[in-house]
């Protein structure tokens, strides 16, 4: 019940204040504190495994705790893992097209692309999320129009209430008090109005609540005991209100306590007016808790802000980095290998810097590097495709000369001839470029064994009396190894181990297929032969009239020179000298800000690494 008086309490009281604290500083929803665990996703690292076991752990949070707050968590912590995935699986279908096309005359018809089990996986994975999102804001969005629905509805119903409202008949007062209670709880159970629409339907409803109780002079004690009443329950919000502000100084929860208060504060609404006097003490008691809490988020948010502003500037050198690559065009694999680590490390320190970005500005800086990253890769996916053609078609040449010398061995012919032309097809084997690395190997063995095949035919038709006498010697040479075998049973028969050391040398050449394996079994024979003469007493090797020393070197006399370095060393040089120049490149484009400046140290710390390992395959 209410009277004149507090009709006009009502309206001193300042109740737009009260709507925009109610609707601006509390959102609808206010992400609720739950102990959920997300998970983190190494993006530097990720790969199908990581991301299916990530995207799945998404969706098992969404199905055990779906609200808003968990979506706009989801959104904000599954945006660069969706980025990534997204170009593993465009990089895919690229490979899968390109593959199709080489098997099918470079066309794309009747082409399709399957992801694969874990692919799959994932794809299922973001569309259920996707899905549960629209599901669930679009039920949230229903409930908004049913309550603004049902609120316009109540205002209506109440206001015809209030305009047939006769309190000369106290049956129909008592009955219109009924009717009013139940529209005001029905109301309250309506839940919150998002929008311009919002103030408007409060405004309404105050003003018609406080005309019913104006209507009801009569009951004006009844109306003081729900003064009192809504006196001692607005103090006790105002009192829990005060004590969540203190807790927010002393490092409480935030996110906690803002929930507290919004449930609080909504409970607040609901009361209904006290004396004017105590209404508007509690009212700044009330506002000066919320102003606290308040306070504590803006410092956060504009902390926050700081730190995006700092990350905007940086992700936009990358950027400006990221967009030169994107225009890169070469005829050279090396070039592009050493293009593709520059864009590679780019990634890795855009990757690196955490933290979001600010709205305006960021997602077009984040569009811009993913979609020049995407470029590169494509421009490169189509250079090896048309590499790859070239050397298919030098497989086929390749395989073509195969086939000739084949055939001619078939034959079983050999002349100067057919000689000249074996030799020339050698020639043009060398002459053809490269082939696919797959089958790299596996060509040139065919080659190698028909062209074998067919000399082994010349040798075998030509062989003369020097190849019998090759073949003496290494008959010679056996019954010598043999010898020695058993010499490694009688220690006594050492003594003549100089006299075989001569009669091997005596023997001249034997066939150059035996060659590798007879020298390797008379040294090992030999060393053995040493490592016994070792065991023997000094007077009975003096006896024998030779020296350890000497004999030991006999097996590896005549050494080999010194090698070059090895072309593995050589390119291990090469990268590690591209690496450092591409790296160096990158650190000039960084300015002297709070987040590059551990950009630059990393990239500091690469070069540092590389120059030293650099030096020490220069000493090797």
């Amino acid at each position: 019940m209410m009277t004149e008086e507090e009709s006009n309490a009502l309206e001193s009281v300042p109740e737009n204040e009260v709507i925009a604290v109610a609707e601006t500083i509390f959102p609808s929803e206010v992400v609720e504190e739950k102990s959920i665990q997300y998970p983190l996703l190494a993006i530097e690292e990720a790969n199908k495994e990581s991301l299916a076991t990530f995207f799945q752990s998404l969706k098992e949070i969404i199905q055990a705790h779906p609200g808003t707050g968990t979506f706009k968590k989801v959104d904000e912590i599954s945006k660069e893992p969706k980025a990534i995935w997204d170009k593993q699986k465009y990089a895919e279908k690229m490979e899968a097209l390109a593959t199709f096309k080489a098997a099918n005359e470079d066309s794309e018809e009747g082409f399709s692309f399957k992801l694969d089990e874990i692919g799959q996986k994932i794809d299922a994975s973001i569309q259920f999320i996707r899905a549960e999102r629209q599901q669930f804001f679009g039920q949230l969005e229903k409930l908004r129009e049913k309550a603004l629905e049902g609120k316009t509805r109540l205002i209506n119903d109440l206001r015809t209430l209030v305009d047939a409202d006769d309190n000369s008949d106290p049956a129909h007062v008592n009955a219109s008090f009924k009717a009013f209670k139940k529209i005001q709880d029905e109301w309250k159970g309506l839940g919150s109005v998002q929008g311009p629409m919002n103030q408007t339907l409060w405004q309404s409803y105050h003003a018609l609540v406080d005309r019913f109780y104006s209507n009801r002079s009569i009951f004006f004690e009844l109306l003081e005991l729900d003064r009192k009443k809504n006196l001692q329950a607005k103090e006790l919000i105002a009192k829990k209100l005060e004590k969540l502000a203190e807790d927010v100084q002393k490092g409480g929860a935030l996110q906690k306590l803002l929930k507290e208060a919004e449930e609080l504060f909504e409970e607040y609404k609901h009361i209904g007016p006290a004396q004017r006097e105590d209404n508007e003490a509690l009212w700044g008691r009330v506002k000066k808790a919320l102003d606290v809490l308040f306070e504590q988020k803006r410092q956060i948010n504009e902390a926050q802000k700081g730190v995006y502003e700092e990350n905007l500037k940086v992700k936009k050198e990358l950027g400006d980095l990221m967009h030169h690559h994107a225009t890169f065009i070469s005829t050279s694999i090396t070039e592009w290998n050493q293009a593709s680590k520059a864009v590679l490390a780019l990634q890795e320190q855009w990757g690196k810097l955490k933290g979001g970005l600010p709205r305006e500005g960021g997602k077009e800086v984040s569009q811009q590097f993913w979609a020049d990253l995407k470029t590169f890769f494509k421009h490169k996916s189509e250079f090896f495709s048309k590499i790859d053609a070239e050397r298919k078609a030098n497989l086929a040449a390749k395989q073509q000369l195969v086939d000739q010398v084949n055939g001619i061995v078939e034959t079983g012919t050999e002349t100067p001839e057919i000689t000249n032309m074996v030799i020339g097809l050698q020639k043009r084997w060398k002459e053809i470029g490269h082939v696919p690395e797959k089958q790299k190997d596996q060509i040139y063995s065919k080659f190698k064994a028909a062209c074998d095949a067919y000399f082994n035919l010349k040798r075998e038709k030509g062989k003369s009396g020097q190849d019998a006498e090759f073949d003496a010697n290494l008959t010679a040479k056996l019954a010598i190894l043999a010898k020695m075998e058993g010499m490694l049973k009688d220690p006594e028969s050492l003594a003549g181990l100089g006299q075989v050391k001569a009669d091997w040398d005596a023997i001249g050449f034997v066939p150059r297929k035996d060659v590798k394996m007879i020298q390797e079994k008379f040294r090992t024979l030999w060393n053995s032969l040493i490592d016994l003469a070792r065991t023997q007493p000094a007077e009975k090797l003096a006896a024998w009239g030779f020296e350890l020393k000497s004999l030991a070197s006999e097996a590896n006399s005549g050494g080999e020179e010194r090698k070059a370095a090895s072309p593995d060393l050589r390119k291990k040089i090469q990268a590690l000298e591209n690496d450092i120049a591409v790296l160096t490149n990158n650190l000039e484009f960084f300015a002297k800000s709070k987040n590059s400046e551990k950009l630059r140290a990393d990239v500091e710390k690469k070069i540092a690494q590389a120059e030293k390992e650099l030096e020490k395959l220069k000493k090797d």
